[in-house]
């Protein structure tokens, strides 16, 4: 009679072990890293520069490009044999467009606003501590610092930046405040507590001016965009030379920006006490 075979329990997977664990992390981190280097000026690099940018040595930073360039994010341009981002980066990246809320209700109102203004008109937010632009409505120009969807800003020397951090939670404020305030023009604000007296001012008349802090020759009018809490979630702006935009014509501009705002923002959820973007100052 047949002896049945023995039947072999099948092998575990062996465990993985915490250095392979902590690799696996930072080359997927190193991954992500190389897609924001691409997404900065040049916009190409060639791999030896990509492995300087990454302090990564060359081969590592070989598979981390053929590890982008398997999952279609990053091509190699055939004549320069440089390295770039393809276009499913962007439909990758434009999806925070197609979820965001407050870019939807705000896509129409900037087209109108657009309309009655005498420079471009930008809808933003913050992302990470810096103003991140959403769309920008006008024709590009030199004069005008078009600014492209998806570039990001320093929040302290912009319009955008200040009306929306005048309106945040104290320790958002605080954040910003505790950190280096980097000259941009002769006219930004790099001391703490001259940014902190200006951010109450801006409460208090619910509307910011970029006097020429960001660009030497720009004036940026900023209004925030505020959900039901009151804090503002996205901010419009509107910028223009400093010699088309006086101060003694800013009124009439400011006025329009915060109808457009209040508008958004009752579709945020905001309910003023007012038909105004006046809100309650909050103490930062």
């Amino acid at each position: 009679m047949a002896v049945p075979a023995k039947k072999h329990a099948p092998k575990r997977a062996e465990p993985v072990k915490p250095a392979q664990r902590r690799e696996a992390m930072s080359s997927s981190l190193k991954c992500f890293q190389a897609l924001e280097r691409l997404a900065e000026e040049p916009f190409e690099l060639a791999l030896s520069e990509l492995a300087i940018d990454l302090a990564t040595p060359l081969a590592s930073t070989h598979r981390i490009v053929k590890t982008l360039c398997d999952a279609g994010f990053v091509e190699q341009e055939p004549l320069t044999r440089r390295y770039r981002l393809t276009g499913k980066a962007l439909w990758a990246g434009t999806g925070y467009l197609r979820r965001s809320e407050v870019y939807r209700s705000a896509f129409v109102v900037l087209q109108e606003t657009a309309k009655k203004c005498c420079g471009l008109v930008h809808l933003a937010t913050i992302d990470s501590y810096m103003v991140l632009y959403l769309h920008t409505v006008g024709s590009p120009s030199a004069l005008y610092l078009y600014a492209d969807t998806g570039e990001r800003r320093p929040l302290h020397c912009t319009g955008l930046g200040k009306a929306m951090l005048a309106y945040q939670r104290p320790e958002v404020i605080q954040h910003v405040l505790a950190q280096k305030l980097f000259a941009m023009t002769p006219k930004t604000i790099t001391k703490p507590a001259e940014l902190r007296e200006e951010l109450a001012r801006i409460r208090q008349q619910a509307f910011a001016v970029d006097d020429e802090e960001n660009a030497p020759g720009l004036r940026c009018l900023a209004v925030p965009i505020l959900d039901r809490s009151g804090f503002a979630v996205a901010a419009f702006s509107m910028s223009a030379p400093a010699a088309v935009l006086p101060h003694a014509a800013i009124q009439p501009y400011i006025e329009t920006l915060k109808e457009a705002a209040l508008r958004v923002s009752v579709q945020m959820g905001y309910r003023p006490a007012t038909n105004s973007m006046q809100a309650p100052m909050r103490r930062a």
